[in-house]
Parts: C-alpha cells; structure tokens; sequence
C-alpha cells in the first residue's frame, strides 16, 4: 500500500488517547498479515518483531492522539493532507506511523522491533511497558512537529509538585485565633525564583494557587501546583530540594503544616552530535537529500522513557505543521520522504 494510502487508512480510525482499541486491532492484523510476531502488554502497547537474524533495531510510534480526534475527514489539497476543519489530522503520530509500516513492507531481510505505544499524549502508556522484551539497543522515533531532517538532541527531566499548607480557619475579626496558611506560601512564593534559570537549563514555573473559603475567613489551606524542568540532572534535584526546603521552614515559622509531594516524574536524555547513533542518524538524512538541523526540544516524548530504560532511542523530526490543533497537516512530499527516511534507516543503521 502505497504510504498515502496508508496514512488516510490510520488517520479514519479515531484513536484519542484512552480510546486506541480500534487502532490496536487494525494493527494487529496488519502485524500478522505482514508475519510479526506481537505481544500487548497490561495497558494496551504492542511489541513486535519480525525474529530475522543480526542486529535487531526498534521503531516507536504512539498510536494515540489529542482531541478533537475522532470521526476526521480527511482532506487533500495542493498536496497537503489535512482535516475538513473540524479536528486535528493526526499526523502525531500517525505520519510516523504510515511510514513505518511503509518502509517495513519493503523490507525482507532486517531484524526490527517495533513498540507502537498508548497514552503518549496525556501519559501511563510506554512507562509500564515490559522492558525485558526489547532486545534492541538502538531505536527511533519521529515525534518532533519540525522540518524533516532534524535530530532532538536533548529533553528535560520533569517533575510536578504539590504543596499542600494547613493552617487554622477563624473569623477575620479575631486573627489571633486562627492560623494562616497563606501567609508562609506568600513568603515561599516572594523568594522562589521562577521562570528561566541557569543560562536556561533549567524552568521553574507555579502554574496554580487557590485557597481560603471567604474573604472575610482566614486561610486555612493554600495549594500550590507547579513544574520544574531541567536538562542537568543535579541542578533539577538541586532546584527541587531548594523548592521543598524554602516552603518547609516557610510554614514552620508561622506553625502551619506544609505537605510537599513530587509526582509525574520523567526522566531526561541528552545526546551529543559526535555520538556514533547520531553520526549515523546524520549520514542517512544526507543520503535521502536532507541537511541535519539539531534540537533542543523542552518537551517530552517516549524517547524519554526508552532511553531511561537503557534503549538507546533518538527522537526526529516528523515534518508536521500546527500539532495539536485543528489546522494541523502534513504534505504528501513530506510523508513521502518520511517513509524514504525509514527504508533508509533500516538498511543503514
């Protein structure tokens, strides 16, 4: 199947993150079809493989998608593929997607895994997979919205925090009696230095505040939700133990207790250009016409976790335009090249 084809097929099959089982059983017979063997883990991700002989070499896609996602018209104009409007194309991740099964179509004689993953978009998807069958130490994955030819060279660690501070409820016209838990968070806030840091490599943001009951109530619980990312590893724990010891004394000074609890963790990665798997990554686009751009990309990805869990998994770009958002689209050219780019990185890598 020709990989237009191929991509107008995946992207009628609506998939929204939680909602993939249509597109799981599409793929799973195509899996057979093309003689996989497979293997879905607890959540819903497919493993692959094809058991040739050599050096296995792994393929990630994510077969969910954001919303608006479902029931999409496809639309072809002027050689771009997009939507009649209404909702995203899918191209994220789907473009990858099609082009993988393109090029692996083609191919009769390369060992390849391949792990076509849920949830990537909101998460628990790829995190709880079985990392004991993968056999591969090398993998890649287009899951970057920029121009062909780009290799994302690093991605941050992420954590998400929580602060809880309790303090005392009483009426405003006797403070004496309660205890205000917005008074340490107030004091917290004032000293921690958000937004970007340390020549940035590092962010810092508070993204939600609320509390009180009324306005003539005193406080007595303040939550705060934020997020720091950072590439460097000892500053992101640096940064978050400074976060968690300034509300802690904060709240002890004016006796209200402060719960600080980190959740949503993902570990980061970074590459070097002069990296073998990179220098080989850069070869292939110069063999399919394209000159290497390199990224660094304050998002995350699976790469994020495969990489944690010892698979060597560089993340490019896929050539999608507005992810994310009803405009979204990908040219024919592009997916074209996309699919030339795999075929290539089967033989090369």
């Amino acid at each position: 199947m020709d990989i237009t084809s191929q991509f107008i097929k995946l992207v009628k099959i609506s998939s929204p993150s939680g909602k993939e089982a249509a597109m799981s059983v599409y793929l799973q017979t195509w899996l057979a079809t093309h003689n996989f063997k497979f293997q879905i883990d607890s959540v819903g991700n497919i493993y692959a493989t094809n058991k040739k002989q050599g050096t296995p070499l792994l393929f990630c896609a994510h077969m969910d998608t954001v919303q608006p996602g479902e029931n999409i018209h496809p639309v072809i104009e002027n050689g771009v593929i997009k939507s009649d409007g209404r909702t995203i194309i899918g191209a994220d991740n789907k473009a990858a997607m099609a082009a993988i099964m393109n090029a692996v179509e083609e191919n009769d004689d390369r060992h390849l895994e391949l792990l076509f993953t849920v949830k990537e978009e909101i998460g628990g998807g790829v995190e709880f997979f079985p990392f004991d069958w993968i056999k591969s130490k090398k993998a890649i994955i287009f899951d970057s919205s920029k121009p062909l030819g780009g290799i994302v060279l690093r991605s941050p660690f992420i954590y998400n925090f929580d602060i809880q501070c309790a303090g005392k409820a009483a009426h405003a016209s006797t403070p004496e009696v309660g205890i205000n838990a917005f008074t340490p968070a107030f004091q917290a806030l004032s000293s921690l230095h958000v937004g970007c840091l340390d020549k940035k490599e590092t962010t810092i943001n508070i993204g939600l505040i609320e509390g009180g009951t009324g306005m003539n109530i005193i406080p007595n619980n303040i939550h705060i939700q934020g997020e720091i990312r950072s590439y460097d590893k000892t500053l992101f724990e640096s940064h978050l133990k400074k976060i968690q010891l300034l509300f802690e004394q904060e709240a002890k000074k004016y006796h209200v207790t402060c719960k600080f609890s980190p959740n949503g963790y993902c570990a980061g990665y970074s590459f070097v250009k002069s990296s073998v798997f990179v220098k080989q990554i850069a070869s292939v686009y110069e063999k399919v016409g394209l000159k290497t751009q390199y990224y660094e990309y304050s998002g995350i990805s699976d790469a994020n976790v495969l990489n944690e869990h010892g698979v060597q998994t560089v993340n490019l770009t896929d050539g999608t335009q507005y992810p994310h958002t009803t405009k979204e689209q990908i040219t024919v050219s592009d997916l074209n090249k996309l699919s030339e780019i795999v075929k290539k990185s089967i033989t090369e890598l």
